[in-house]
């Protein structure tokens, strides 16, 4: 059993441990590290000035000579030290090249992108991740991978200039650069072992097996599993305690797995939305394409699907699709931590049973969440309702799904077989709505449109709240069901 983090930080070796291994990752490089290039300025993930590159080796990954790492951006001040353990870390400080700036560091210079300078490390380092995927980026694509960084002073326009004008290097890749075979068999031998530190009364355990990690939970009541700790991480930032106990599954293998079939898609636990995103390109490509508003590219690489599961926020954007895609959450226990392994499934419209209330059993997990692939001969929208298109908390989210009669679809009125509606935002868990399913099938008409419009509204009772009041909500739930009508309607 381990009592400290490995991490490789700018190619230097640091083994961390007690206090420092429960910092957030932003503030340890400043105050421990001594890179002060990265800034801390919202602390909850959404400005990008803590943006960093990290590189992970999947646990159980067999090594082989000349492998490289894939870096990523991401946000370090909601993150842990000790959940960056067996992880490379790459800073604004590593990017230069001996004397030499990087791409993107030149691109930024020669364009006169930055003014008061400090989100201009964070606009560095997620053009740097970029340039690990892309040798030369559209407008569309360079703007996806800086949706997740804010700037007060430059208009955006030379930024972006310098996102369409920057170009990769062999000689600059990161992968290449800080790949060290010796540093990455370390890593991945490190990672088969467990992890536990400690400080101030908090404990933080990092099982390299599924079976320690449900001995660790019947053990500790109220114990927390974290993911990428993007909730968790705020919370804590913004002056709440860290939890007593805190349950890492970052060294699992078997919860990095991803199954797609015939019938749909499995993703364990530690699987991130950027991959399911990728896999979903296939079997759901409506939720793929509903992934690109979830949050920035800086927090889709380390967070999870799981995670937004079982946060069991009312909002959470991914719920109502799962709601109405036949989810099913995969759980595991070990009752009194003695004995074999329990699993079972849970059906994700049994899986709310009240705010932030899971239907789990003490001492369970979340291993795993499965969905069914997207009939050819159904229609699916996600609809997500926010102040800010990208990266912003929802006021109200739905989901909606018919399958229309063979041979109808196209035709006027198309018939609609059967249907499923689900909402985030309108009551304290995500709901699905049985009633106005039933009364959407038939004849899809105006009449039946407005019918069914005004069913959902009677049928919610949201609250009001800074994102919105109740009837706000209310007639905001009616009109994403209006517009999905009239799509369909309209062929």
């Amino acid at each position: 059993m381990r009592d400290y983090a490995l991490l490789h930080v700018n190619g230097v070796r640091r083994e961390i441990r007690g206090r420092e291994a429960l910092m957030m990752l932003a503030e340890w490089l400043r105050k421990e590290a001594g890179l002060s290039g990265t800034k801390i300025v919202c602390a909850e993930g959404d400005c990008g000035a803590c943006t960093v590159l990290r590189a992970f080796p999947r646990p159980g990954a067999a090594f082989a000579a000349g492998v490289a790492f894939e870096y990523e951006a991401m946000n370090s001040c909601i993150a842990t030290v000790a959940q960056m353990d067996g992880a490379h870390i790459v800073t604004v400080e590593g990017m230069q090249c001996g004397r030499e700036l990087s791409p993107a560091q030149n691109a930024m210079r020669a364009c006169h992108a930055s003014q008061c300078g400090y989100c201009t490390p964070g606009f560095v380092m997620a053009l740097s991740g970029m340039l690990e995927k892309h040798a030369q980026a559209d407008e569309r694509t360079a703007m996806n991978y800086l949706t997740g960084n804010l700037c007060r002073c430059t208009g955006y326009a030379p930024i972006i200039q310098a996102a369409l004008t920057v170009r990769a290097t062999e000689q600059h890749s990161v992968a290449l650069r800080y790949s060290d075979m010796f540093a990455v068999a370390e890593s991945i031998a490190t990672t088969e072992q467990s992890m536990r530190v400690h400080h101030d009364g908090v404990e933080l355990f990092a099982p390299a097996t599924l079976r320690e990690a449900v001995t660790f939970a019947a053990l500790h009541p109220g114990f927390r599993v974290i993911g990428a700790a993007t909730d968790l991480g705020v919370q804590v930032n913004k002056g709440k305690p860290m939890p007593t106990a805190l349950l890492s599954l970052h060294l699992v293998p078997e919860l990095y797995e991803t199954k797609v079939s015939r019938g749909g898609a499995t993703f364990g636990a530690r699987v991130t939305l950027a991959e399911v995103r990728r896999v979903s390109e296939d079997v759901a490509p409506e939720f793929a394409r509903f992934l690109n508003l979830f949050a920035s590219p800086q927090i889709k690489n380390v967070a999870t699907l799981v995670g937004n599961i079982a946060n069991a926020s009312p909002i959470g954007d991914t719920l109502p699709f799962l709601l109405i895609a036949g989810g099913t959450v995969h759980v595991a226990g070990r009752p009194g931590g003695k004995g074999s392994i329990r699993k079972r499934t849970i059906a994700m419209t049994d899986l709310y049973v009240g705010y932030k209330q899971l239907a789990l059993e003490p001492g369970e997990i979340i291993t795993h969440i499965s969905f069914q692939r997207t009939p050819s001969r159904e229609v699916l929208r996600l609809a997500k309702v926010s102040q800010r298109k990208d990266l912003d908390i929802s006021a109200v989210s739905g989901a909606f799904a018919v399958k229309l009669s063979a041979g109808r679809r196209g035709t006027s009125p198309p018939r609609v077989e059967s249907a499923r509606i689900a909402y985030g935002g309108v009551a304290a868990t995500p709901v699905r709505l049985p009633d106005a399913e039933k009364a959407l099938c038939g004849e899809l008409t105006p009449e039946r449109i407005e019918s069914v419009a005004q069913l959902i509204a009677g049928s919610i009772a949201p609250i009001s709240d800074v994102r919105g009041s109740g009837a706000y909500r209310r007639v905001t739930a009616a009109n994403i069901f209006r517009s999905f009508g009239n799509e369909v309607l309209r062929g």
